[in-house]
């Protein structure tokens, strides 16, 4: 029982590493001008050429976002919408 519960815990071990690659390069990113900030939402619309409205994960901060900064946001699909995990300064 003991070599099994250790074969199990090696076997997550090796295997969450795969799925940790796949899930950081699921991420994407936008680079454009904010547009508007919906702190209600929470989400931003940002204009890149194309209009691209984004929801703010949890580890965003709708209050420290400015309209007309640019910046670049990495996100991911969440449900079918585009969420926001990190919103930086772009140049």
């Amino acid at each position: 029982m003991r070599k099994l519960m250790l074969s199990a815990a090696a076997a997550g071990v090796l295997l969450s590493g795969p799925l940790a690659y796949a899930a950081t390069a699921a991420a994407k990113t936008e680079t454009g001008v904010i547009a508007q900030i919906d702190a209600k939402a929470p989400s931003i619309t940002l204009k890149s050429g194309k209009i691209k409205t984004f929801l703010l994960g949890k580890e965003v901060v709708a209050a420290d976002l400015k309209v007309g900064e640019k910046v670049k946001v990495t996100y991911e699909m969440v449900s079918k919408k585009p969420t926001a995990s990190m919103i930086v300064a772009a140049k």
